[in-house]
């Protein structure tokens, strides 16, 4: 990616779709950046694609038509009885830039509209950040796919 001017922000656009509106080449940019954080960057070989993400709704964050940002909001009882927020990146570039806040933020603002409440597994380096957000640790830490982890609730 060229550099990034100061005025980027002017260039983003942000777009909620369910999976089954998705074109293929569309799906492979969402795969091709979740991959490249979730098993590349991270170094972590797991099975990044799942059955739950044709059940889902997917948030895009694009910079000058390039998908920069994305996250997963998976319907109650899909992983849990409540509905759950996942697969939230950002492509190095554009981080800590407050895109991920933004993306988690307009997840909140999608989820609290639906559901009562909000359950997620997140890495256990990032427990501020989803406090900051409004989510509580409900147990103890664990390894997911080799990393810690620790499962996080917010009610509305």
């Amino acid at each position: 990616m060229a550099s990034i001017p100061d005025n980027y922000r002017d260039q983003l656009s942000w777009r909620w779709r369910h999976f089954a509106l998705f074109s293929g080449p569309e799906w492979h940019r969402v795969l091709n950046l979740r991959t490249a954080i979730f098993v590349v960057e991270q170094e972590c070989p797991y099975q990044e694609v799942d059955q739950k993400d044709t059940d889902s709704w997917h948030l895009e964050l694009s910079y000058d038509s390039q998908l920069i940002g994305t996250l997963r909001v998976l319907p109650p009882g899909l992983s849990y009885k409540e509905c759950s927020i996942g697969r939230v990146a950002v492509h190095a570039e554009f981080r800590r830039r407050g895109l991920a806040r933004e993306l988690m933020t307009l997840a909140l603002i999608f989820c609290d509209g639906r559901w009562p409440a909000i359950r997620l597994s997140a890495q256990t380096y990032l427990q501020p950040f989803y406090e900051s957000l409004g989510f509580t640790a409900t147990g103890a830490p664990y390894l997911e796919d080799n990393i810690p982890h620790i499962e996080m609730l917010r009610e509305r």
